[in-house]
């Protein structure tokens, strides 16, 4: 599996898109549980918007992204990443024996 980063300008909330937000949440969380997204951020003037997915390939992420919520209000740009790092990598899990 490739790690890609995946960024997007929002275009403007409105009803429709505010009714959808409820669904996408949803969306973000069952994509982290499944171990498909390692990151998902909006700024906080929600005009930008990032994810990383994990997948096969660049059609891949397409598939995934279409089925968000949201998708009529973003314009992804996919780039496939060498590697990525983050501080959550770098703390050993704990064990409880």
């Amino acid at each position: 599996m490739a790690l890609f980063i995946v960024e997007s300008e929002i275009s403007r909330m409105d009803e429709r898109m505010a009714r959808l937000i409820p669904k996408q949440r949803a969306f973000v969380e069952e994509m982290f549980e499944r171990g498909v997204f390692h990151m998902y951020a909006v700024s906080e003037n929600l005009d930008k918007w990032w994810c990383s997915i994990e997948a096969d390939s660049e059609e891949d992420v397409h598939r995934i992204l279409e089925d968000m919520p949201i998708i009529d209000w973003l314009n992804p740009t996919i780039n496939g990443l060498m590697f990525y790092n983050s501080a959550d990598q770098m703390i050993p899990p704990i064990s409880l024996n």
